[in-house]
C-alpha cells in the first residue's frame, strides 16, 4: 500500500487555529487578539480542557462586520459587536 506524502496542512482545510495561530493571522499581538475578546470585537475561544480554539468561520463573520476605511461607524461611535446568533 503506498502511503500518501502529501504535508497535513496542505490538504485538511483549517477549522480552528490558536490564539498564537489568530495573532499572526491578524497581523496583530496575541494581546491585540485578547483585547479585541473583551470588547467584543471577536468571538470568545472554543475551549476543550485547557486547550482554547478559535473557529476561523467565527472570526471571518465577525471580520465582516467591522467597518471598512472610510465607511461611517454605527452611531455610538464603535464598531459591530460580535454576536453569534
Amino acid at each position: 500500500m503506498k502511503h500518501d506524502t502529501t504535508p497535513l496542512g496542505a490538504s485538511v482545510p483549517r477549522i480552528a487555529m490558536s490564539l498564537t495561530k489568530v495573532a499572526i493571522a491578524m497581523d496583530v499581538s496575541p494581546t491585540s487578539v485578547l483585547q479585541m475578546v473583551e470588547e467584543g470585537l471577536l468571538p470568545r475561544p472554543r475551549v476543550w480542557h485547557s486547550r482554547k480554539l478559535w473557529r476561523v468561520a467565527e472570526i471571518d463573520a465577525a471580520l465582516a462586520e467591522w467597518p471598512t476605511d472610510g465607511e461611517q461607524q454605527e452611531q455610538d461611535g464603535e464598531p459591530g459587536r460580535w454576536d453569534a446568533d
